[in-house]
C-alpha cells in the first residue's frame, strides 16, 4: 500500500481517547425520570415497576391512617376522661371536707387557722368551697358576730366577697399568731395584691400602680366565748395607707386613690 493511502486509513479511523474521554465528561449523576425509564424499559418490566410504586404508596396511606386512627382515639380517650377526672377531683374534694368537718371545731386555735386557710385566696368562686366556707362559719362563729364595722356571719360574708371584687388577686398570708389570754388571739398578717382594681384606673394613675405588687402589714383579732366554743368578735385592720404611699410618693395621689373607693386606709370595707 502507498503511504498516503496508509496515513488516509490512519485519519479515517476514530480517536478512541477522546471518545473516552467525551463519554467520561458527558456522564450524569442524576436519576432517570420516568419518561427515560420508559424509554429504555420493556412494557413487562414497566407494569413491573408501576405495580411495586402502587405498592408502596397503599402501604404508606395505610401507615399514615392508622396513625391518624391511633391519634383520634388519644383524642376521644382524653375527652371522656375530663368528666371522670372532674368527678374524682370533686370527690377529693368532698373527702378532704368531710375529714376537716371531723376536726374539733371548739378548739380555739385551730378555728383561727382554719380561718386564715380558707380566705387565704379571699372569697371562692366554686359552689363547694363557698358551702365549705359557709358551713365552717356557721359551726365556729357566732351568729351576731361582731367585726367592728359590721354584725353577723352574712356581713362578714359580704365583706370577703368585695376583697375579692376590690382584689381579685389579693392574698392573705398569716404571719404568726399569739395568745392574749384564754379569751383572744391576735394574728398579724400580710395582704398581697399583684395588679391595681378599676378605683385606681378610673383615677389615671395606673402608670405607678402597674405590675407593681403591694403588701400591707395589718393584724386581726378574735375573741372567743368558752361556753358556746364559738368566735363572738373578729377585728381586722390593714396598713393600707403607708403600702400607698411608698408606693406613689406623694399624699395626694393617695388621697386620689381612697377618695370615693369603697375601701378605707385601714382596709375597711364599705358596701
Amino acid at each position: 500500500m502507498p503511504i498516503d493511502e496508509e496515513q488516509q486509513s490512519y485519519s479515517n479511523e476514530p480517536d478512541w481517547g477522546s471518545v473516552e474521554r467525551c463519554d467520561r465528561g458527558s456522564a450524569d449523576p442524576r436519576p432517570l425520570t420516568m419518561q427515560e425509564i420508559c424509554a429504555i424499559t420493556d412494557q413487562d418490566t414497566l407494569r413491573e415497576l408501576h405495580s411495586l410504586m402502587k405498592d408502596r404508596r397503599d402501604r404508606r396511606a395505610i401507615i399514615q391512617q392508622r396513625h391518624i386512627k391511633i391519634k383520634q382515639k388519644m383524642v376521644e380517650s382524653l375527652v371522656e376522661s375530663i368528666p371522670k377526672l372532674q368527678n374524682e377531683v370533686e370527690r377529693l374534694q368532698m373527702q378532704r371536707l368531710k375529714m376537716r368537718e371531723m376536726a374539733p371545731r371548739e378548739n380555739f386555735w385551730f378555728v383561727a387557722l382554719e380561718y386564715f386557710r380558707v380566705f387565704q385566696h379571699g372569697f371562692p368562686d366554686l359552689d363547694i368551697s363557698q358551702a365549705h366556707i359557709s358551713n365552717f362559719m356557721s359551726v365556729s362563729m357566732s351568729p351576731d358576730l361582731n367585726t367592728g364595722t359590721c354584725s353577723g356571719i352574712e356581713a362578714l360574708k359580704q365583706n370577703w366577697k368585695l376583697f375579692t371584687h376590690v382584689f381579685p388577686d389579693g392574698r392573705l398570708q398569716l404571719e404568726s399568731l399569739e395568745k392574749l389570754t384564754d379569751e383572744c388571739l391576735i394574728a398579724t398578717t400580710n395582704t398581697c395584691k399583684g395588679r391595681c382594681d378599676k378605683e385606681e384606673r378610673k383615677l389615671g394613675i395606673i402608670a405607678k400602680l402597674k405590675d407593681q405588687p403591694i403588701v400591707m402589714r395589718g393584724s386581726v383579732r378574735f375573741d372567743w366565748d368558752k361556753t358556746s366554743k364559738r368566735i363572738i368578735g373578729l377585728f381586722s385592720q390593714t396598713d393600707m395607707l403607708t403600702s400607698m404611699l411608698d408606693l406613689l410618693g406623694n399624699l395626694e395621689d393617695v388621697s386620689h386613690v381612697f377618695n370615693g373607693a369603697r375601701v378605707t386606709p385601714d382596709g375597711s370595707f364599705s358596701v
